[in-house]
């Protein structure tokens, strides 16, 4: 029993990391100052999508400098990764009597569906990732670990600016 509701925590945890990631990389990509785009160049291709994988990598793109043939496609990618989604479906799986109780007998069933999920998700990122670093060139993609460093940092001071702020209204 005790491992069965460690593997419910682990599933939550990592479904709510993924949704938070979404959630911060589309608040950040918004709010983020940035340099005036290439001409010609569409920032607003990539929002749909924010896992913790491609959110990040789509996020480091837009200051790579890609050409419309290298947005283009990623853009393509992207869709073709999109269209197993269906908006406004039914959601799938157990229902919160189920994940909310782990004595239903469901429960350790719904917990093995979660991980696989979860599981099923990562792989899916991490193949997209490796698909959208391919389109990059040599020289971008040697410039990508620049680019992650100073996105860690800017998120690192926004998060410090965010604590100080409510530290002080706390104090």
């Amino acid at each position: 029993m005790k491992s069965t509701i460690k593997r419910a925590l682990f599933a939550a945890a990592v479904a709510a990391l993924g949704a938070g990631a979404v959630g911060t990389a589309l608040a950040q990509t918004s709010s983020a100052p940035s340099s005036a785009p290439a001409a010609g160049a569409h920032h607003g291709h990539f929002h749909h999508f924010g896992g913790q994988f491609v959110g990040t990598l789509l996020r480091a793109t837009k200051q790579l400098n890609l050409t419309a043939n290298q947005q283009a496609s990623i853009k393509s990618i992207l869709q073709s990764a999109h269209q197993g989604h269906q908006p406004g479906a039914a959601p799938q799986g157990p229902s919160l009597t189920v994940l909310g109780n782990p004595a239903d007998p469901s429960f350790a069933a719904a917990v093995q569906n979660a991980q696989s999920k979860a599981q099923a998700r990562i792989q899916q990122e991490t193949t997209l990732a490796g698909q959208i670093y391919a389109v990059l060139t040599q020289q971008q993609q040697q410039q990508l670990p620049t680019v992650l460093a100073s996105l860690q940092a800017q998120d690192a001071a926004r998060r410090a600016q965010w604590a100080a702020k409510h530290a002080a209204g706390n104090g």
